[in-house]
């Protein structure tokens, strides 16, 4: 079993840009309720995504190539949706927030909500990025599973 890092890496940053426009559709108010369903769904994609492009270049994609490979790209795609919407969290809700407090004069609850924030923002990241590889992964054997047949 030899994954194709090229193919991880077109996959996986096919996988980042739908990532970054899934992020800011997710800002709207109204649309994020029609469309925080479509992160799971493109974790799936882009795990079967890395098996069509593997085998699209000739090769035989194995069952645990379509696992790795999709995990990767799953892991990519999900860090890169968890890591723009953190920033865009921290930057509409952190600063404003803190900044009301800080107009208020009141430095010590600034000083926790931008600490929470924070903390919060890089536990979902390491969370989006650990389920972005489960689904790439579950992806990449489905679609590995359906293409040998």
């Amino acid at each position: 079993m030899k994954v194709n890092r090229d193919v991880v890496i077109r996959a996986g940053l096919i996988g980042a840009a739908a990532a970054f426009v899934l992020a800011l559709l997710m800002r709207i108010p109204f649309l994020n309720c029609l469309v925080c369903w479509i992160g799971p769904v493109l974790s799936l994609a882009i795990g079967a995504l890395y098996v069509h492009l593997a085998s699209q270049e000739g090769a035989v994609v194995e069952i645990g190539e379509g696992a790795v490979g999709g995990a990767l790209t799953g892991a990519i795609a999900s860090g890169v949706n968890a890591l723009i919407a953190g920033i865009m969290n921290l930057i509409f809700g952190t600063v404003g927030a803190a900044t009301e407090f800080l107009g208020e004069g009141e430095a010590l609850p600034a000083l926790t909500t931008a600490g929470a924030t924070i903390g919060g923002v890089l536990i979902g990241i390491i969370t989006s990025v650990i389920a972005g590889a489960i689904l790439g992964a579950l992806g990449g054997v489905i679609y590995a599973a359906i293409k040998k047949q």
